[in-house]
C-alpha cells in the first residue's frame, strides 16, 4: 500500500517516473503496472495505449468473465454461453506473439490459440481464410484485437497454417465449434 501511494505521488509530481510501463508489441494487449499485469493495453495507430482496463457494470474484470469492459474508450460486451455457441462472423484477422494472455497463460507462437474481444475463454472456433479456403480450429485464450475492423488475432502458427503471415492480415470467417 505504501509503495502504491509513493508511486502515485511520483506520477503526479514527476510524470516521467510513472510506474506504468508498456510491454505492448504489435497486437500484444497487456501492460505492466508496478510489476503486475494490467489488461487492456493495445496498439492504437502508432501510439501504445497502456491505460489499465476500465471494467463495465456488473463485472470485476474481463478475464473473470464479467459482462463488459472498456479499452481505448470503446466498450466490449462478453457473449453469454448461448450467444457464443451460435457465433459466426466474417472480418479481418491478424496475428500476434509474445508476453502473457488476458487469462494469464504465456503466449506461445507454436500454439493454436487466438484473441477475441467477446467470446468466452476456452471457446473453440473454426477460422477459415476466405482467400485460399484453408481452415483451422483454435482456442480463445486472450482479449483483442482492439483495432477497429479486426475480429480475431491468431498466433504465428495459426497465421502460417492459414497462409497469411507474410501479408499480416486476411479476410476470414470465424464460427464456434465447441467449448
Amino acid at each position: 500500500m505504501k509503495r502504491l501511494v509513493v508511486a502515485s505521488l511520483l506520477v503526479v509530481i514527476f510524470p516521467a517516473c510513472s510506474p506504468l510501463r508498456s510491454t505492448a508489441k504489435a497486437g500484444f494487449h497487456t501492460a505492466k503496472f508496478a510489476g503486475r499485469a494490467a489488461w487492456g493495453a493495445g496498439k492504437v495507430g502508432t501510439v501504445i495505449a497502456t491505460a489499465p482496463l476500465r471494467v463495465g457494470r456488473g463485472s470485476s474484470s474481463p478475464s473473470a468473465g464479467g459482462s463488459s469492459y472498456r479499452v481505448n474508450g470503446r466498450t466490449y460486451h462478453l457473449l453469454s454461453g448461448d450467444e457464443a455457441r451460435r457465433y459466426e462472423e466474417t472480418g479481418i484477422a491478424s496475428y500476434y506473439s509474445g508476453g502473457r494472455t488476458a487469462n494469464g497463460e504465456r503466449v506461445s507462437s507454436r500454439a493454436l490459440t487466438a484473441a477475441h474481444p467477446s467470446l468466452p475463454f476456452g471457446t473453440r472456433v473454426r477460422v477459415t481464410n476466405l482467400a485460399n479456403r484453408r481452415s483451422i480450429t483454435v482456442r480463445i485464450n486472450d482479449r483483442g484485437p482492439f483495432k477497429r475492423g479486426r475480429i480475431i488475432d491468431l498466433t504465428r502458427r495459426g497465421a502460417d497454417a492459414l497462409g497469411f503471415r507474410k501479408q499480416g492480415l486476411t479476410q476470414v470467417r470465424v464460427e464456434t465449434v465447441g467449448r
